[in-house]
């Protein structure tokens, strides 16, 4: 007859996290690690990943990159900025971008407080200039500012 005694802690500890939020990073690189033997080899460890700010800019720069229906298991996620691109480059349509990221952010974004958005038509180049100024309550109520460009090749972050 066998016996198998397992010996457990008597107490566990709690698994603390020295992040709040965490996504894939948007480029998908992979992580290395150097390995201790002979010829430090580099080893990849696993897929590069963003923390805090760094999530929740991917959050909303993939919001910005994604057209409603895309994304099968939520198809109204997304924003359809590039619908914009064929109207007049002006005021007007600069408005109403930035009316349709509002409501976007405020829609999918709820770790976030929208401060600011400026959108700026230029309509020698027929793209607009956008700018967010985002505040995050939940991590001690930082705010980042993200800027980009919508023009007819797409939405490209500046920073």
């Amino acid at each position: 007859m066998a016996t198998i005694k397992l010996q457990t802690p008597a107490k566990l500890s709690p698994l603390t996290r020295p992040f709040t939020y965490s996504d894939l990073h948007l480029d998908l690189e992979y992580s290395y690690t150097v390995n201790n033997g002979l010829l430090q080899e580099k080893e990849i460890k696993d897929i590069v990943v963003d923390y805090d700010l760094g999530a929740i800019r991917n959050s909303i720069v993939n919001m910005f990159t994604t057209i409603p229906g895309q994304k099968i298991l939520n198809p109204f996620f997304g924003l359809n900025l590039v619908q914009y691109l064929f109207e007049p480059c002006d005021e007007y349509t600069a408005q109403i971008i930035g009316q349709s990221i509002k409501d976007g952010i405020t829609t999918y974004e709820p770790r976030v407080t929208l401060t600011k958005i400026r959108v700026i038509a230029q309509p020698e180049d027929s793209s607009y200039e956008i700018t967010l100024l985002i505040n995050v309550p939940t991590l001690s109520n930082t705010s980042f500012e993200l800027t980009g460009t919508l023009s007819n090749s797409g939405f490209y972050i500046n920073n």
